[in-house]
């Protein structure tokens, strides 16, 4: 069971730890419309710029939600706050609602920036209406908080946490097509990016550009990515444990 009051106490008690870091803050609201602007410029035309733009309005908030997330558990384990929260009638559940709470918040702050930009300074035009592609970046970035706080919860410390993202991350990155189009790379790059969790935010995020409201290939995707957050924070449910002697 949870309750209510107790997980939204631990959420505002998130969002303040967050947002009171101002490297964070920047990270979370500043950097990726700057990414986006920066991107921008590499392109003669918008429409040029249309198929990468549009990836990365998913792409950029989940990695830096990512960043984020992937060290909030080892921080909570090793100031000792995760042991004080499991000593009180909070329950795990709580815990990782509480995070999933303050993810969502967060996120939807971000993607109102984030789309903001792409679609003024970045000149984006999308089949689909900027609502929806607000509602699939705030998506994307609950996705990437949700694989930042599995790893978190696995890591000892932020050092380990820290060599997940060239590890796990970059490479997703660098093959789910933001960097270079799928149709250019090896038949065996191609193959590895069908099984990669992030290139359901960059698929999801082509179909929202490609089509109106996205059609089948954003619904499937769209599953896959909300599949598997609440797999990851389950996942963390299941890791947090508090020590004792």
């Amino acid at each position: 069971m949870f309750s209510v009051r107790i997980t939204l106490a631990i959420t505002r008690r998130i969002l303040r730890e967050v947002f009171r870091d101002t490297r964070a803050s920047i990270f979370l609201l500043v950097a990726p419309g700057v990414l986006i602007v920066l991107v921008r410029n590499l392109f003669e035309s918008a429409a040029d710029f249309a198929p990468t733009g549009a990836m990365m309005l998913g792409a950029f908030p989940a990695l830096s939600m990512y960043m984020v997330g992937s060290t909030l558990v080892v921080r909570e384990r090793n100031r000792g706050t995760l042991e004080a929260i499991l000593a009180t009638p909070a329950s795990r559940l709580d815990f990782v609602l509480a995070y999933l709470c303050a993810a969502v918040a967060a996120s939807l702050v971000q993607a109102v920036s984030t789309v903001a930009v792409g679609y003024t300074l970045g000149g984006l035009e999308t089949a689909s209406p900027p609502w929806l592609l607000g509602a699939m970046a705030a998506l994307c970035a609950i996705f990437g908080m949700s694989l930042g706080l599995i790893c978190s919860a696995i890591c000892q410390n932020e050092g380990q946490a820290s060599q997940l993202v060239p590890g796990i991350m970059v490479p997703q990155l660098l093959i789910c097509g933001v960097f270079w189009p799928l149709p250019v790379m090896a038949d065996w790059l191609r193959a590895i990016e069908r099984f990669m969790p992030f290139s359901t935010v960059t698929r999801a995020m082509t179909a929202a550009r490609e089509h109106s409201y996205g059609g089948s290939e954003l619904v499937v995707n769209s599953v896959a990515m909300a599949v598997l957050t609440a797999a990851a924070l389950l996942g963390v449910a299941a890791i947090i444990r508090r020590r004792t002697a």
